[in-house]
């Protein structure tokens, strides 16, 4: 069986701060936001996308503020979702119907209701959409190879799964083996965070005042990102 570029990817993730996992679909990320600006700003497709999904999701459309360098291209895409939404507006107007043309209409909800559901996208963020592909593939790359001693070895010296990932995993995770592995390998390096952050704790006791800490300093930032992802 060939090996998968996600295979390379995965181990390269490991050596990261955090989940592999969000390590990986947070460069993809990147990297579908700097394609789309370089390569495709003016494609039709991707206009009549950004027009029905009204723009990108919240985190996306905020993450190209990182792409100064390519403001006129953001400026495009933002002026064809807003268009979108003007159109909208300008055929559903938001005032209330009276109570005789709601009765001929049939009840219909009144105008500001109807706005407002016109208004939401009809499609899905095309980075979402992508990373949602990208996540499906890497978690499937575990199910494949982590019997791999290479594979393995990259995962137990990571910071794991975050929680989110984790339960993603255990719901995509075909192999019994693979599944069984993964839990214990999980299992370790939480209870390593757990003693850390105990330590931690300990540490701010007034006795330990002045006592410099070791690895458990940063571990409640850690715990953060282990348990929401990044």
């Amino acid at each position: 069986m060939s090996v998968p570029f996600s295979y390379y990817d995965f181990i390269e993730a490991c050596a990261e701060p955090g989940c592999p996992v969000c390590t990986l679909l947070q460069r993809d990320a990147r990297r579908f936001l700097d394609s789309l600006l370089y390569e495709y700003v003016n494609s039709p497709s991707t206009h009549a996308a950004f027009r029905a999904s009204r723009a990108l999701c919240k985190t996306h459309n905020g993450q190209l503020t990182q792409f100064g360098e390519q403001v006129l291209g953001i400026a495009i895409l933002q002026a064809a979702a807003l268009d979108e939404v003007l159109n909208i507006i300008a055929a559903n107007p938001a005032q209330p119907q009276s109570g005789l043309s709601r009765w001929l209409s049939g009840g219909s909800k009144n105008g500001p209701s109807v706005l407002a559901d016109r208004l939401e996208p009809e499609q899905p963020c095309m980075v979402c959409q992508s990373l949602d592909e990208a996540e499906k593939r890497y978690l499937q790359t575990i199910n494949d190879h982590l019997a791999d001693a290479r594979f393995e070895g990259a995962f137990r010296s990571s910071a794991g799964l975050c929680l989110p990932h984790f339960r993603s995993a255990l719901r995509q995770l075909a192999d019994p083996a693979a599944l069984e592995r993964l839990v214990a390998i999980q299992i370790g390096i939480w209870q390593k965070l757990k003693a850390e952050l105990d330590s931690f704790i300990v540490q701010h006791d007034y006795r330990y005042a002045g006592k410099p800490m070791g690895a458990e300093r940063d571990s409640w930032q850690r715990a953060i990102s282990s348990l929401a992802g990044k």
